[in-house]
């Protein structure tokens, strides 16, 4: 599927691999890391209104859309070093990372282990979050590359019209990019989780955490994790799920909005 006119779209090297970005904007830089089973076209919409004031730069993560899919080096650390690597080939100064999900996992991360490199952090309900997974990393690995394979077998249409949530043209951008995924992302489970909440004690950037609404001894426990930023807010997003910004986008871009205001004067 084609970025909208005036993007560009090219590859850089970065920790070993190739990563696929898109670019858009004018204005200070923000880098945007998408979710597991998507890629940065399906945030087309959110990266129209951040390129209004940002020079914004979506890159498929490994394993997604047009990026390189190796058979290693899906664990945490090398995700962090995909994205470092990208904001320094592109020599990017003083960026804005936002995350969302597994994204959200590797900028919180990013943050934690290089705090001089991120002028701010946008978290969208990122992975990793709490509490203990219901399966083993190897179940949780199987699963992953099960699911790949049945993806693998449907066609564009079949898959966006499970996404009867989603309005056409964003359901059909999911669709492709759940086309474009290898199972070889299977290999993230293969060191088990590095909890999200464990990172934030050592980001130094002002930082947003925008969570899905959740049940209210969630949303009691939240701000108590979120206390360990230095200089960060969680807010919990009503009626949002976990892609916040696509059930609640209006609540959540007025948060978000306000937030980057803040940030850049």
């Amino acid at each position: 599927m084609d970025v909208p006119d005036g993007w560009t779209t090219d590859t850089v090297r970065a920790n070993d691999v190739d990563l696929q970005y898109h670019r858009t904007g004018d204005g200070p830089p923000l880098v945007v890391a998408h979710g597991f089973y998507e890629n940065a076209r399906c945030r087309t919409p959110l990266l129209a209104d951040l390129a209004e004031d940002f020079d914004v730069v979506a890159y498929d993560a490994r394993g997604h859309g047009g990026s390189d899919s190796p058979e290693w080096g899906y664990g945490i650390d090398d995700r962090v070093a995909d994205l470092v690597g990208l904001v320094e080939a592109l020599e990017l100064d003083d960026p804005i990372l936002f995350g969302h999900s597994a994204g959200g996992a590797t900028v919180a991360w990013a943050a934690a282990q290089h705090p001089e490199l991120p002028r701010a952090v946008v978290l969208e309900d990122p992975d990793a979050w709490s509490g203990e997974p219901d399966m083993s990393p190897e179940e949780m690995a199987s699963s992953v590359r099960e699911q790949v394979e049945e993806l693998a077998e449907q066609s564009v249409a079949e898959i966006a019209a499970e996404h009867d949530e989603l309005d056409d043209e964003r359901a059909r951008r999911v669709a492709v990019a759940n086309t474009e995924v290898s199972p070889n992302i299977a290999g993230v489970y293969g060191t088990g989780f590095q909890m999200t909440p464990d990172a934030l004690p050592d980001i130094a950037a002002p930082t947003l955490i925008l969570k899905a609404d959740t049940d209210p001894e969630e949303r009691a426990e939240d701000p108590d994790i979120a206390d360990a930023l230095s200089d960060g807010r969680l807010v919990h997003v009503p009626g949002a799920g976990h892609h916040v910004f696509w059930d609640e986008h209006d609540a959540a871009w007025a948060e978000l909005r306000a937030f980057l205001y803040w940030v850049e004067n």
